[in-house]
Order: C-alpha cells, then sequence, then structure tokens
C-alpha cells in the first residue's frame, strides 16, 4: 500500500497517467514519510480479504478485467434492478479511514474511470473519499453523512460533492459520463478551506463549504437505475496527503 515517488511530475494532461494539472503541486519526494503519507493502487492484483472491502446491494461482483494491459478493476452492478449494485472501500476484511482533512493539510486524489453499458438515466457511480460505510448509495443517494467526490446517479451528469456532517456543498456539472470512455477524475483538498475538482487534470470551481473532517477511504460504488446493468471500469486510484503526522 505504497506511493509512486514521482520526482519531477511535467508533462500532458492526456493520456493514461496522473495528471500534472493536479499532483505537479505535490511535494517532490513521496517516499519521506515525514512529508505525508499516501497510496496508489494500478489494479495488477486484487482481493478483497486483504486490501479492498466488497459490499453488495443485492447483486454485483468485483474482479480484474483479465483482458486489460496494466490492470483495471471492474465493478458490475450485475443487475438490471433499480438500485442494486457494488462497492468497494480500502481497507481489507474492514474499513479502514486513514485521510483527515486538517487546517495543515492537502489532499490529493485521482482516479481513472470509465462506466460500461449505461444509458441516459441507466447508472449510480461514486468515485472518491466517504467514511466507512456498507452503503455508500442507498436508494439512489449517497447516504453516508461525510464525503468528498464525484457522482452520477440516474444521469450521465456528474457532480462533485463536499459533504460535512449532512450538509452539502457540490458543483452539479463537473462532467458528461459517456458510455465506455475513461475519463480522470480527481480533486486537492486545501486545508479546510476549498476542494477544487480536476477532470482530465484541468481545474473547474471549487467547493468552499462543508469540507467533512473526519476520516474518509478511497471509495468506488456501481449500482444499476434499472433497464441495464452498468459496469464501473477503475484503472487505478492515488491519493496522497501532504501533512507531517506525529503518529
Amino acid at each position: 500500500m505504497s506511493f509512486t515517488p514521482l520526482v519531477s511530475y511535467e508533462g500532458a494532461n492526456s493520456g493514461r497517467g496522473l495528471s500534472p494539472g493536479l499532483w505537479a503541486k505535490q511535494p517532490r519526494d513521496f517516499q519521506d514519510l515525514s512529508v505525508g503519507f499516501g497510496i496508489t493502487d494500478d489494479f495488477l492484483t486484487f482481493d478483497d480479504e486483504n486490501k479492498w472491502v466488497l459490499t453488495q446491494a443485492t447483486a454485483g461482483t468485483v474482479a480484474l478485467d483479465v483482458a486489460a494491459k496494466g490492470g483495471v478493476l471492474l465493478l458490475d452492478s450485475n443487475s438490471t434492478t433499480n438500485n442494486q449494485g457494488v462497492q468497494v472501500q480500502l481497507g481489507g476484511a474492514a474499513g479502514a479511514s486513514s485521510f483527515i482533512a486538517s487546517a495543515t493539510s492537502k489532499i490529493y486524489y485521482e482516479a481513472r474511470i470509465k462506466a460500461a453499458d449505461i444509458g441516459s438515466t441507466t447508472c449510480q457511480v461514486f468515485a472518491g473519499l466517504a467514511i466507512v460505510d456498507t452503503s455508500v448509495f442507498a436508494s439512489a443517494a449517497n447516504s453516508t453523512a461525510n464525503h468528498i467526490g464525484y457522482e452520477a446517479i440516474n444521469s450521465t451528469a456528474v457532480g462533485i460533492h463536499s459533504e460535512k456532517a449532512g450538509t452539502r456543498s457540490s458543483t452539479a456539472s463537473a462532467h458528461t459520463l459517456v458510455d465506455d470512455t475513461y475519463v480522470k477524475l480527481g480533486f486537492v483538498v486545501d486545508g479546510l478551506t476549498s476542494v477544487t475538482p480536476y477532470v482530465n487534470g484541468v481545474a473547474k470551481t471549487a467547493i468552499t463549504t462543508n469540507i467533512p473532517i473526519v476520516a474518509l477511504t478511497p471509495s468506488f460504488v456501481c449500482h444499476s437505475s434499472g433497464t441495464t446493468d452498468p459496469i464501473l471500469h477503475v484503472d487505478w486510484v492515488a491519493v496522497y496527503q501532504e501533512e507531517q503526522i506525529d503518529n
């Protein structure tokens, strides 16, 4: 569960890799644990009893795409019934939250994902950070009281949301999903003052209120809205918190 050092991250935002528009703002030595902590997962392997907790909402499966070079995790709702599907949260046999915003920290997040087998209103997906919860989505809504992340619920419109203790702030139209097409969705949490979204490495309008101050963990959800059986492809996820900690 290590974070790959990127001594100098430059180049174009396009392509498969981390977006310089977001990650070039990082500390220069990610191996120095006095600078912070984090994780990258390229999904070359997957074991839901080791690193990720899998929870079904009646249906759903999670497995590696055996035909994909470089590692891709497939969250298959495995259902055409409304609100059924699957989620994963980092932690292994039990969810483990480690990323906690504070006035002296910055949290960097990015994931490369695509949703396949979707219609105009037939998927419910989430990619971001959330509290440990076995039902991040319930009845076509994010049921967690604390989270930061991207959602598309009964729509192809992707919004980014920051919710603190049940009160939410949003940027409603950050991106539009295109069936079977990858997008890189990221954000930077700057202290307790802002969450700046990045889509394919390009900054969008920041959220400045309702930033959660409790422990969050990387989380992905894929539910059906009915009619189709959507599949969320997760190519990779990277999260890093820049903060000097005592423990």
